[in-house]
């Protein structure tokens, strides 16, 4: 069984990929850092947060919220010219997501989108990075352990009457 997280961050590169965004497919899953200035552009995804909260008092049933992170890389002529492609590169990636059908049905809602944009000249080239941090809500419910429940048998009393009725309830699930 795949871990939903996991099935959220490869639906999230697939519309990637699928956006031909700057980076075309230059989409890397769980990419260490730092990418070499050779392959950029680039769109780095991962998973790397989880949290759930329980929705009752059983074990079974909780509300999860993902957080994707998703880099953007590349690097440009001057800091104009990167801040300019970062701008590009940031409205095609939060269009990619928020816009794709097949990610947008696995969730119940995108709780939040965090952005920050970060450009440098530390190094010969002039390189930039958006970041992003998607909230990707939804629901998760376990199945309980052991054999299902299937019949339901019971004895009713009342007024010092032990054998006042009895019943027999099957149980579907539909």
């Amino acid at each position: 069984m795949t871990l939903y997280r996991v099935q959220l961050r490869d639906a999230a590169v697939q519309a990637l990929i699928a956006a031909n965004t700057l980076a075309k497919t230059n989409v890397l899953v769980n990419h260490s850092l730092p990418t070499p200035i050779a392959t950029l552009p680039a769109i780095l995804v991962t998973a790397p947060r989880d949290r759930a909260t329980s929705n009752n008092r059983g074990a079974t049933d909780f509300t999860r919220v993902t957080t994707l992170a998703i880099r953007g890389q590349l690097c440009g002529e001057t800091p104009e010219q990167v801040g300019s492609y970062l701008d590009e590169l940031a409205e095609q990636i939060e269009l990619a997501i928020m816009q794709d059908g097949n990610l947008q049905g696995m969730i119940t809602q995108v709780v939040t989108i965090d952005t920050e944009q970060i450009i440098t000249s530390q190094t010969r080239e002039h390189t930039g990075e958006i970041r992003f941090l998607f909230g990707l809500e939804y629901i998760e419910e376990y199945t309980p352990a052991g054999t299902p429940l299937t019949l339901l048998n019971g004895q009713m009393q009342a007024n010092g009457n032990p054998d006042l009725a009895g019943m027999q309830v099957p149980l579907t699930l539909n």
